[in-house]
């Protein structure tokens, strides 16, 4: 069993507005999760204060946890399942791209992007493997988990920071 659990608690100051309400948001994003074979989702919204914005399981980060890095171990114990990572803001994920990546993925992985670089933020964690216990930065955390090649999908794993971002071809003919 695999769940997904939807990265949704961050404060989008580089983007101006919430991540998590654009282009379909955590609802497109957990449909899409959910046709490709995950078994639960979860939506971590970060504070109290944004639970009431999202619907279906939401959990709200554990008293303590200071950053992703300390919250996805959290994650590993509390479901004792493989775990994959969907940011918010992964506004070009689709059902055949994650697909792709969680048959290659089995056993854990971090895809690659268009550019060849890891994307932390979609790791593909399974419930044995072995992370380093005092991890500084995700990176850090999913650094001993192989690379995987998407290809032909490397592009539905772009993350969107800034509003300049959202000038990509492809979301240009999406509704925010």
């Amino acid at each position: 069993m695999t769940v997904g659990a939807i990265l949704a608690g961050g404060m989008s100051r580089r983007m101006g507005q919430d991540k998590a309400m654009l282009y379909g948001g955590v609802e497109r994003l957990r449909a899409c999760l959910e046709r490709a074979g995950v078994t639960t989702t979860v939506v971590m919204c970060g504070t109290q204060e944004r639970e009431q914005l999202f619907d279906g399981e939401v959990l709200v980060d554990p008293p303590g946890v200071s950053g992703l890095h300390e919250l996805i171990p959290w994650l590993l114990k509390r479901f004792e399942d493989d775990l994959v990572l969907m940011p918010c803001d992964a506004y070009l994920m689709s059902e055949e791209a994650l697909s792709h990546y969680l048959a290659l993925a089995q056993g854990g992985g971090v895809p690659m992007d268009v550019n060849g670089r890891r994307q932390p933020l979609f790791a593909c964690i399974a419930k044995e493997a072995v992370l380093p216990t005092d991890p500084t930065s995700v990176t850090k955390l999913v650094e001993g988990l192989p690379s995987v090649d998407v290809t032909p999908y490397q592009e539905a794993f772009t993350n969107f920071n800034e509003p300049s971002d959202l000038q990509h071809p492809r979301l240009q003919d999406r509704v925010r």
